[in-house]
């Protein structure tokens, strides 16, 4: 269990990477976004920190009552 929502967290902060980094290069074409730009670098900024914050708490999740059952 723990393993498996490691290598999801981990895979959510890849893709987090990925995408602010292609948000930061492509912030120069023409959108049409009903979202002011300065609200889009805050989420830009916000969105990884928020993911490393669920990478790093995924090492401190308990098993669950049935994986301590079967030790």
């Amino acid at each position: 269990m723990k393993k498996k929502l490691r290598i999801a967290s981990l895979v959510m902060l890849l893709i987090a990477v990925v995408f602010v980094i292609f948000a930061i290069f492509t912030m120069d074409v023409p959108i049409d976004l009903p979202i002011p730009l300065s609200t889009l670098r805050i989420i830009y900024k916000v969105y990884p920190i928020v993911m490393v914050c669920l990478f790093i708490a995924s090492f401190f999740v308990k098993g669950d009552k049935s994986s301590q059952e079967k030790s």
